[in-house]
């Protein structure tokens, strides 16, 4: 049993970089330490020093890790090859001393590609090789995302309304996917996670491939032709008595234009903190401390907040705190 991992200060040297990033791609794929060591046969201690930041970790030991979480494994050792060149006292004078990961520089370099819409209550591209491959198909981009967090409803339930748009002739289906991580407290055997569509289609098919990990599949009423819009609403409910992650984040993996939030908050159990998380790594949401301006509830309990032009593969949404 691993002891709780501490929290990473990022200073911006190369050891703390690859540690962030490692922290990164476990928290996408929703493995718990445990797990990890039982799917590459390593010690939890040894997979908490690979992320620990004080050393760069062994390449076989990264390839493990990788290979666990999902992650593209030649993109990663690329990206130890390039740290591991910065640490060394021989390297040449010229040589570029970049502690940013491959997928990164790509990310800065070109427009976000299409990929897999998610959000929290993955898929991986070539620039995006954190995130588990879920294959489902292209041809549509999110014009505008909405939704209703109720804290206060028992159980706890999420109204997200979307409307897309198709870039391709005859879109006949939309894949969606869902990450529900634990809570800390939440030591149940099952996870689970209850979704209904309310209008927009027929909801055919409904997997999920890991235990934090929900994937669905929506049939639409006809096939689009290319510019056409189309709207449907999902009713997601956490099953009573499992305890929800204290986020709910959005993080898009094709375009996304606008996300409307709004969450309720029981006044009878007020939060202690709120904040927002503005086009952020997947890792900063775990990390449980206020990231930015905190968010005040109304009197009823409700905070409001709202994005546009997303960026493909951060995160946006809200934090709090109880």
């Amino acid at each position: 049993m691993g002891r709780p991992q501490k929290p990473l200060e990022r200073d911006g040297s190369p050891v703390r970089e690859f540690a962030f990033w490692l922290r990164d791609l476990r928290s996408s794929s929703g493995l718990r330490y445990q797990e990890l060591a039982r799917r590459t046969h390593y010690a939890t201690s040894t997979l908490q020093g690979a992320a620990a930041g004080q050393r760069l970790p062994t390449l076989r030991v990264v390839r493990a890790f990788v290979e666990a979480c999902g992650g593209d494994l030649e993109a990663w050792r690329a990206y130890w090859t390039q740290i591991r060149r910065i640490l060394d006292r021989d390297a040449p004078p010229d040589l570029s001393r970049s502690v940013e990961p491959p997928w990164a520089q790509e990310s800065s370099r070109a427009a976000p590609p299409a990929g897999e819409d998610r959000q929290g209550p993955g898929r991986r591209s070539a620039s995006e090789p954190d995130r588990p491959v879920i294959e489902g198909p292209d041809g549509w981009y999110v014009e505008s995302f909405t939704a209703l967090l109720r804290l206060d409803a028992e159980p706890i339930e999420a109204e997200e309304q979307r409307v897309v748009v198709a870039t391709v002739d005859g879109l006949s289906e939309i894949a969606t996917s869902i990450s529900v991580p634990r809570h800390p407290d939440d030591a149940s055997q099952s996870h689970l996670l209850d979704a209904e569509l309310l209008h927009g289609g027929s909801l055919e098919l409904r997997e999920q491939p890991y235990e934090s990990y929900f994937r669905h599949v929506i049939v639409l009423p006809r096939p689009l032709k290319a510019g056409e819009r189309h709207a449907y609403a999902l009713r997601l409910r956490i099953p009573p008595g499992q305890p929800m992650a204290q986020h709910y984040v959005h993080v898009p993996f094709r375009r996304s234009d606008s996300f409307d939030l709004r969450v309720r908050f029981s006044p009878r159990r007020p939060p202690r903190a709120v904040w927002a998380l503005t086009g952020v790594p997947t890792a900063v949401i775990y990390q449980r401390s206020p990231a930015s301006t905190p968010l005040v509830p109304d009197r009823f309990g409700e905070i409001h907040v709202t994005f546009s032009s997303l960026s493909v593969g951060l995160g946006y949404g809200v934090c709090w705190q109880y």
